[in-house]
């Protein structure tokens, strides 16, 4: 394990910037078709790609920390420059690069490859954050040099990193993290990307200990396939609940299994065919094909205070179902007792977010459009031909016990230079009613454009090209809670 320090560098902001408070954007409404034309939720936005045009993305990797700031990652799809990882004061307003690149952080600089993408939740344990690295360039040039994902920690007081290290050499960690605080445990999910490690392997969950550096395997999860999982649950006994995602990769021996680690008995349990059957679209309407049923899993999921239960969403890439469900481990699990419906909320992803007594998620304003695109591969379609007007909303719902679940529809994403927002995949909020985005926005010149490596279309040859958006970090004041 290495700890190092990295200089902080602040981004100068406008003057203007601290010199207004942001209009609370605030429009209760209950989506139906999502006709909501002329709201608008105003944002406070912040260019990334003036300082590293390879930032191009960012998935999960935001967090409201114990110190009242907003910490967040800027990934790349690149073979040249890594993750940066940033610090947002909302007192100030002030921006700050924490690290411009993970890989020199990592020790990697002059390796040949990238630790390009901070692609998993950030926690937090005694002062310190946890978040883990993936990898940026996924052609086979990249994913042959790929040396590991690394899980790191950073100390908000001293400003200083921790590096645990490569947990499994060669694999990914795709995505998730999570911290049991009791144990001083952090449980990873690691990945492999090489053809052949895929082959003969696949997914594995580890524990670190935060103490020691120990890494441990506790199990294989996937058989001759990648695997990923975006979430994890750690209860207030130490088990560690999740699924497997199922939009890229089905599994014959998983049609909605629920995974559990657990502490006690020292070995993964698995709950077969226990996730919700019978999906509802926010209306009611069942969802009941075959597809749908095979592909169930948590796209989302977020414990709530003490950990004796979790918040968690499924969405059309987990199986169709636009509810937002409770899940109590106490309660039994193989006969649905274990899961309550809350509340009805359309289709949701990683963008989603507890803040105090609400839950945030950003949706398209139509519903119907929402649960069959994809703003993450709809954003780089050319804008001079299909506009610049994407309708991404900010919505919330109140958690607090006895209030009706009514969404109240914030508004259209529009920054302060009218620019809107074309992706969003990291959001975090607090109890202030203050909602921070990363994600791909319309932009105003090439100086905000992200200049992406285009070896896809390539092989062999670095091409690179400007697009037509560009990565902003964004603030959201609403009225809270």
């Amino acid at each position: 394990m290495k700890s190092i320090r990295k200089k902080k560098t602040v981004i100068a902001l406008a003057i203007a910037v601290v010199l207004f408070s942001l209009p609370p954007c605030v429009n209760a409404q209950k989506p139906g078709t999502g006709k909501h034309e002329g709201e608008i939720c105003e944002v406070m936005s912040y260019s990334m790609n003036k300082i590293c045009k390879e930032w191009d993305g960012q998935w999960q990797g935001i967090s409201v920390a114990s110190d009242g700031n907003c910490y967040f990652g800027t990934s790349t799809h690149s073979g040249g420059h890594g993750a940066g990882f940033h610090l947002y004061n909302p007192n100030t307003r002030e921006h700050t690069v924490i690290a411009e690149d993970m890989t020199v952080i990592c020790g990697e600089e002059f390796s040949g490859s990238q630790q390009g993408k901070i692609h998993s939740p950030i926690v937090e344990l005694d002062g310190w954050l946890y978040f883990t690295t993936h990898l940026s360039n996924y052609w086979p040039e990249g994913i042959e040099v790929y040396p590991g994902a690394h899980v790191l920690g950073y100390e908000m007081a001293t400003g200083e990193f921790r590096d645990f290290g490569i947990v499994k050499p060669r694999y990914s960690i795709y995505s998730a993290i999570q911290v049991d605080p009791e144990r001083k445990l952090l449980y990873v999910l690691v990945a492999p990307f090489h053809p052949e490690l895929v082959k003969n392997d696949g997914a594995h969950l580890y524990s670190v200990n935060i103490e020691t550096g120990e890494k441990k395997d506790l199990g294989q999860l996937t058989y001759g396939q990648m695997g990923g999982v975006p979430w994890f649950y750690v209860d207030n006994h130490g088990n560690c609940w999740f699924t497997l995602w199922k939009r890229e990769w089905q599994y014959t021996y998983d049609r909605g299994n629920l995974y559990c680690y657990d502490v006690k008995a020292g070995k993964i349990i698995t709950y077969e065919d226990v996730l919700p059957k019978k999906g509802e679209l926010i209306d009611g309407t069942p969802v009941n094909d075959e597809y749908s049923y095979i592909t169930r899993c948590w796209n989302w999921v977020g414990a709530l205070p003490g950990r004796e239960k979790c918040l968690f969403a499924m969405g059309h890439w987990g199986g169709g179902d636009e509810r937002l469900w409770l899940f109590d481990p106490a309660k039994d699990i193989k006969s649905g007792e274990a899961f309550e419906p809350i509340a009805h909320i359309g289709s949701t992803f990683h963008e989603t977010a507890m803040g105090g007594d609400r839950l945030y998620f950003v949706q398209f304003e139509d519903l119907a459009v929402q649960r069959t695109q994809s703003p993450e591969l709809n954003r780089d379609e050319d804008p001079d031909i299909v506009g610049y007007d994407a309708n991404l909303h900010l919505r919330s719902i109140s958690l607090k016990p006895g209030d009706d679940r009514t969404i109240t529809d914030h508004g259209k994403i529009v920054d302060q230079d009218g620019r809107a927002a074309r992706m969003i995949n990291a959001l975090a909020a607090d109890d202030k009613g203050r909602v921070y985005m990363m994600g791909s926005w319309y932009i105003k010149s090439y100086r905000e454009a992200s200049l992406q490596v285009l070896l896809f279309d390539h092989p062999g040859e670095r091409i690179y090209k400007l697009l037509k958006r560009g990565e902003f970090f964004a603030v959201a004041e609403t009225e809270g809670n």
